[in-house]
């Protein structure tokens, strides 16, 4: 049945959108069995759920806590933990970690956008031949059934497919080519989901729009989800293997794309042909001049329209470029070759599961080099830890060019991974690792990790240098985290170490247990049998909703009136007494009626009277004395409502 209330998410939202996104996560988690890009901190928490609460009662659970809004209130089991992880020198990346069921209903309101803006995206590709976009997958609806098959959610294909372009593009008309290499500032934390809802406002059919009930009411409930999520006004959440979050930072640039070919398109007079190429938020344009355009003017034509691009990401799309865009002349031998090293570079989307074998034997078969036997490469990998070994980890905070990556991931092969297990080889690893510094594991986790691996003395001590860190820091967390990816993170004292790093510490708890907390899902500590009686009042969700977001934001004379509204609006539905006005003294009386205690009444009325005479209640009133609410005092009354509705919801 649909539902008719504008200010929850089922008047957008139905069932259908809800399997699907339950269906596309589960896919996910089965791919970890054959694909170690899966093998991440996300995927091993959400297969060791107990999940009977979602699948066998996905109707249900859907009507009462998904179409209503009331997950808003249900901070717990819908959770969201902000994190970081480390960049090369000292850079570091915002991420989220999403519950399973947040996960799931992220999924959904993306799955939503997708079904909006399908059509419109089809349509436009066919008619935009100078433009190619990918992103890691390729989510489609055939009909009303979402296409779900391993390579479509699975990066390589189109990054693959995305490379090629760009290498297309070095082979032809090089004599007055050049390429433009834009770097977008903090792109995910700054997309801004307002101006992508109005774009789609302005683009999409509008017959696709009503039939999918994108309107003002939908716009702002998107608008307040997202916000939800980031805990801000713009950005969408960072996270392994969000496919979503990539296909909606794959959209918003979609504009950006037609706003820069127009621009190009008007200078014809001066452009032979142009390209644009991106992944996500890689965007690389190809400029083919006339030939009467000599360099000079070539230089100040690049130099002109590189501003007028910076314009138009800032003005229409609220983006900034960064300092590492590039411009390469392919006329130049040097520039050429400094471009092809250039896009070998994996973009910030793809997390560290890159699987460069394949793009590598790609390149040796484009290229006809010779292949180096598994036993060749495996030698230079030991010569290049061998290299790190001696060197000291201050070298690469800085700089990103001491270590010979290239060498290092050959480890991925399959052919080499395998002969690691020669006796001969594995007697070369323990002398390596023999007084390493395990801090130089940061340079590249992934591959010496799988090498540490093989030897088990060198295991152990890592683990124990691990486990003797005294302050573990972001980048420590990320590398442990890495090390338990690949064991199954079966190592109970790691998990119990990471928690010492504060941003880690409610991940790792959520981590180690085995429920999504259905039972009790963070409605102050009311059970979920206690909730369920709050889905059919949808005016105490909506205050809920609100009293949310301004606990996120720390606006706690904001909250405070919420926490009125939504304790009001509870008794006013209880008592059910026909009054168009129900104020404090109803409200009272009605919790007296019930024989709740004294303290409770009191603190209650107490909360009323603190609502009356905050800030926000009387901003600036001559001769009332107004009071901010600060946290401790909210959390106070947040308790005292915890209690009334605990006794509230039981009895009635």
């Amino acid at each position: 049945m649909t539902n008719k209330n504008t200010k929850q998410l089922g008047y957008f939202i139905n069932l259908a959108l809800w399997e699907d996104a339950l269906k596309l996560l589960e896919f996910q988690i089965q791919q970890k069995q054959s694909n170690r890009h899966f093998n991440t901190l996300s995927m091993f928490y959400y297969e060791k759920l107990d999940l009977k609460c979602l699948n066998d009662t996905a109707e249900e659970y859907f009507n009462i806590k998904i179409s209503t809004s009331l997950f808003y209130g249900l901070t717990k089991e819908f959770a969201v933990y902000s994190y970081v992880i480390p960049k090369p020198g000292l850079g570091l990346r915002d991420c989220k970690f999403l519950t399973y069921p947040m996960r799931v209903l992220f999924y959904t309101v993306g799955l939503y956008l997708l079904k909006l803006s399908q059509q419109f995206l089809k349509e436009t590709k066919k008619r935009t031949y100078n433009i190619e976009s990918f992103y890691g997958g390729k989510l489609i609806y055939e009909g009303q059934k979402l296409k779900l098959n391993k390579n479509d959610i699975y990066y390589l294909k189109y990054y693959k497919k995305f490379q090629s372009q760009i290498k297309d593009e070095t082979k032809s008309e090089l004599a007055n080519k050049v390429i433009l290499k834009l770097d977008i500032e903090n792109y995910f934390n700054e997309l801004s989901v307002p101006k992508l809802l109005d774009f789609l406002t302005k683009y999409i059919k509008p017959s696709v729009q009503n039939n999918l009930k994108f309107d003002i009411f939908t716009k702002e409930q998107i608008i307040c989800f997202f916000e939800f999520i980031t805990n801000s006004k713009s950005g969408i959440p960072q996270g392994d293997n969000n496919i979503i979050s990539g296909f909606i930072g794959y959209l918003y640039l979609v504009f950006a794309d037609l706003f820069i070919d127009d621009l190009l398109k008007k200078n014809k007079n001066i452009i032979d042909s142009h390209k644009i190429i991106r992944y996500v938020d890689d965007i690389y344009i190809s400029i083919v001049f006339k030939k009467d355009i000599d360099e000079k003017n070539q230089s100040r034509f690049i130099h002109s329209i590189a501003y007028q691009i910076a314009e138009i990401l800032y003005s229409k799309l609220t983006l900034k470029l960064n300092l590492k865009t590039r411009l390469f002349h392919l006329s130049k031998k040097e520039e050429k070759e400094e471009f092809l090293k250039f896009i070998r570079k994996k973009p910030s989307e793809i997390d560290e599961y890159l699987d460069v074998i394949e793009q590598k034997k790609d390149e040796d078969r484009n290229t006809k080099q010779h292949t180096e036997t598994p036993q060749e490469k495996l030698e230079k990998i030991f010569a290049e830890l061998r290299k790190i070994k001696k060197s000291k980890v201050e070298d690469y905070l800085v700089r990103d060019n001491s270590v010979q990556k290239d060498i290092l991931q050959n480890i991925f092969d399959k052919n080499v991974e395998q002969i690691l297990d020669k006796k001969e080889n594995k007697k070369k690893i323990r002398p390596i690792f023999k007084d390493f510094n395990y801090d130089l594991i940061k340079v590249q986790p992934m591959e010496i990790l799988i090498i540490l691996l093989e030897n088990e003395e060198s295991t152990k001590e890592f683990t124990k240098f691990c486990l003797e860190k005294k302050i573990i820091t972001t980048a420590d967390a990320d590398l442990i985290v890495k090390f338990l990816c690949q064991t199954g993170f079966e190592d109970k004292d790691l998990l119990d170490k990471l928690q010492e790093n504060q941003q880690m510490k409610d991940i790792i708890d959520t981590f180690l247990k085995t429920n999504v907390k259905c039972d009790q899902p963070g409605y102050y500590d009311l059970s979920c049998m206690q909730i369920k009686k709050l889905s059919k009042m949808s005016h105490v969700v909506e205050q809920t909703r609100l009293r949310v977001l301004s606990e996120k934001s720390r606006s706690y004379s904001v909250a405070i009136n919420h926490l009125v509204n939504e304790i009001q609006a509870v008794c006013e539905k209880l008592d059910e007494k026909e009054t168009k006005n129900y104020y404090v003294d109803n409200v009272i009386n009605f919790l007296q009626s019930k024989d709740i205690q004294h303290e409770i009444c009191i603190g209650i009325r107490n909360l009323f009277d603190l609502r009356n005479f905050n800030s926000i209640s009387h901003p600036g009133i001559d001769g009332i004395s107004t009071l901010e609410v600060t946290e401790t005092e909210y959390l106070k009354h947040y308790k005292q409502v915890g209690k009334c509705l605990d006794i509230l919801l039981t009895i009635i």
